[in-house]
């Protein structure tokens, strides 16, 4: 399907997905692009139809505890080629897989819950009148890929090396950075628990506190305000309340973690 002319709603779409790299139709509607999913509907449709289209989709089977999973929609290289040429965007600026053919049924809910954080972030920058600079997921290789990976190190672009505590490096499912009027930037670290396995998420909490010991995330990032380098948060979003309770609940019988509590949020 060729087309000649994009409607404000599809640009929105291709914009999106630009940012966003994985988006559903649901997440479409939180981003304010229609009221219901009814009415995004057409616009995907429109833009994944023919033989080159301008967005992929990956539609999933059953899953015997959620239900059908939502299709979700990313740019191909036509979708992208359009915002370059059109929209001025830097194709370095632009999200989305490396990859013709992408699935990722193993870990779908983290990766949906992932953007879903990243997409709360971004409403809340806009009705606070902040900026979100810069935000990345575990998932992004911008630097090739580890399968070509001679020395064994990832390519993940959230790679963050930490030489003490034998941690070696830490990988958050996100990173990003909110700039504030006359305000030190928000710097943070964000971690997607699925499961209920509690002790391995007392281990990803260590490794962090390890890294903030280093200060290795601010300077990794350079992030600083008024030629200082500014501490981390990290952002711990759980999906069952139960472990989230377990995790707390071990944390505050920690003397080793009180000095770090104020850094982390537990959601």
């Amino acid at each position: 399907m060729k087309h000649t002319y994009y409607s404000k709603t599809e640009e929105r779409v291709l914009q999106e997905l630009a940012e966003f790299q994985y988006l559903t139709s649901s997440q479409f509607v939180r981003l304010g692009l229609t009221k219901t999913r009814k009415g995004i509907y057409p616009v995907l449709q429109k833009l994944s139809g023919g033989a080159k289209p301008e967005i992929g989709k990956i539609n999933y089977n059953v899953n015997p505890v959620h239900g059908r999973p939502e299709t979700v929609f990313y740019l191909t290289t036509k979708g992208a080629k359009h915002l370059i040429q059109q929209h001025g965007y830097e194709e370095s600026a632009i999200k989305r897989p490396k990859r013709s053919s992408v699935s990722f049924a193993s870990d779908y809910y983290h990766r949906v819950w992932t953007v879903d954080f990243f997409i709360g972030i971004k409403l809340w920058c806009i009705e606070e009148g902040y900026t979100l600079r810069y935000f990345s997921y575990y998932f992004q290789q911008s630097g090739g890929s580890n399968r070509n990976n001679k020395g064994g190190k990832s390519l993940a672009d959230n790679r963050i090396d930490v030489g003490s505590g034998g941690i070696g490096y830490i990988i958050p499912d996100g990173v990003f950075i909110v700039d504030r009027p006359d305000q030190k930037p928000i710097f943070g670290l964000f971690e997607q628990h699925n499961g209920k396995d509690t002790a391995k998420f007392l281990r990803q909490v260590y490794a962090h506190t390890q890294a903030m010991l280093e200060g290795a995330p601010s300077i990794q990032y350079n992030v600083k305000y008024e030629g200082e380098y500014v501490g981390n948060r990290v952002y711990c979003q759980f999906e069952h309340q139960s472990c989230l309770k377990a995790v707390k609940y071990k944390l505050d019988k920690s003397v080793d973690f009180e000095v770090f509590s104020s850094n982390f949020k537990f959601l």
